[in-house]
Parts: C-alpha cells; structure tokens; sequence
C-alpha cells in the first residue's frame, strides 16, 4: 500500500471540534480525511498500512487523532455482506433478512444505517477492524462504504439527464451503481475476471434499464486499470473517472494527486453524512 499524508497544519493545533473525520478500512490498512464544517476545506488526507484496529488507534493518536474530541466521527467499512431494505419496513426479522440475502447465518452482530440513500436502509456485517474502532471512539458512526457510493450516485443522477451509472473497481470486484434523477435503480457487487467481463455486466445492466449507450454517463472510481477504462470508452460515449466533488475545497496537496479518483469516498462523504 502505498502511504500518502497530507496536511495543511499539524494535526495537534486544529480545532477538532470544527472538523469531521472519516476514517475508511481497506484490506491491509485505512485512510482517512479531515473535513472542515467553517471552511467547507479537505485539510488532510492519510493513506497508512496497518494490520489490525490496534494498530490503525495507535497511529492515528500518534499523530494526534484522539477521536472523541472531534465534530463527529464517521468509519466507511469495506463490508462484503450489504443489503439495502425499504426504509420503512418495521418489524423485520434482520436474521431472517440476512439468510434471506446470504443463505446463512451472520458471524456478527448485524448493523443497520439509515444514512440518505434514497428510502432505503443498508444492512451489513461489519468488520473486525471496523467494530474495534467503533468501540475505541464511542461517539463514531459505522457505516458501509456503499452507502458513500449510493449518496455519490444519487447527487450525479440529478444533472445526467441520460442516467448515471457508477462503478467501484477493485481487483476482482466491482460494485455497480445506476440512478436517474435522484432515484436509485441498483446497488449491487460483481465478480469479474477479466475486463471483458467487467464490461459484460455494465452493458448487460445497460439494457436492463434501458439506459442508451450514447447518453448515460459512466464514471469509474476506484484503482481503475488503463486497459478497463479504454475498452469501455470504446461501447460509452460518456466516461470519466471521478474526481473530488466541487462543492467542497481541497489543500493543494489533493489537488496535485494524479491517483484523487481512490479516494472520492472519503471526499464525498460529506452528501450523505453532514
């Protein structure tokens, strides 16, 4: 993993309760920003290698994140189980829901969110990583990183007038997104192969929802290889690759990123969250 820091002013003499911190978990480590409600600035940006919650504690209060102190906390889990449900469905057994959706069990206890995604909720099992850094700051908010997605999605839907489809690319994953006019359509995760593949599911959803290939626009985040990005190029007139919402400002140091695109969840927590 590759280690970023970014920081406009030490980390020590903010004013924390001025700031949001989001702190995202990543196999192999997390990263996390700084927002600043006064400002409306990304001051600081990390990108850090840790093994376990422990680990991930102590290097965050090494350079001088306590947690409690700050305007609120927010921890985007990579959660490989996520359901969305109706956000008005009460008395739902959740176990009944989950075996439902993943045919067993949860290891864990079950976590629901209600953050803006359109009239719906998002259950999911969270991570190890993500419930021990729950426990250490009590005034933190769990949350699946998908909802970051959805929010994101739901706010580029509203000025695509040919619909918005999102894709999250990992190394043999992909979560696909579509929305038209601030509805959400689909929220779901695929496993791919080879890029072919990943382009098989986007035109195979493309007709699912009717969605014209020389209109909908398509944005890609995520670690996005050269070769995905120009094969869908070659079927979708309209594709591009995130970049840091414009409704916010960033310290010169994001700006200057040529990689912002992995981190937009991070940027763009702030639609569904503040």
């Amino acid at each position: 993993m590759q280690e970023i820091e970014i920081a406009q002013s030490p980390l020590k003499s903010i004013n924390p309760t001025d700031y949001t911190i989001s702190i995202r978990l990543r196999p192999g480590g997390f990263c996390f920003s700084l927002y600043s409600k006064s400002s409306r600035e990304f001051t600081s940006l990390y990108n850090v290698a840790a093994d376990n919650a422990n680990d991930a504690i102590a290097i965050l209060e090494r350079i001088g994140i306590k947690g409690e102190e700050f305007n609120q906390v927010f921890i985007l889990d990579d959660c490989e189980k996520w359901t969305l449900l109706p956000a008005n469905l009460e008395g739902a057994d959740l176990n009944a829901v989950w075996e439902l959706n993943f045919g067993a069990k949860p290891a864990t206890t079950i976590s629901e969110t209600t953050l803006n995604t359109a009239g719906s909720k998002c259950l999911f099992e969270p991570s190890e990583g993500a419930l021990g850094l729950k426990a250490h700051y009590a005034n933190a908010k769990l949350c699946p990183l998908q909802m970051a997605d959805i929010a994101y999605a739901l706010q580029a839907s509203q000025t695509a007038p040919g619909g918005f489809m999102g894709l999250d690319i990992r190394d043999k994953q992909m979560c696909l997104y579509v929305a038209n006019n601030g509805r959400l359509q689909l929220a779901n995760a695929f496993g791919y192969k080879t890029p072919t593949d990943l382009l098989y599911f986007v035109m195979n959803t493309l007709r699912t929802f009717q969605l014209k290939q020389d209109e909908v626009c398509v944005e890609l985040w995520g670690k996005i290889p050269d070769t995905t990005l120009q094969l869908i190029k070659q079927y979708i007139k309209h594709v591009s690759v995130a970049e840091p919402n414009k409704k916010f400002d960033y310290v010169s140091g994001i700006k200057k990123l040529t990689n912002r695109h992995e981190f937009y969840d991070l940027f763009n927590i702030a639609l569904c969250a503040l």
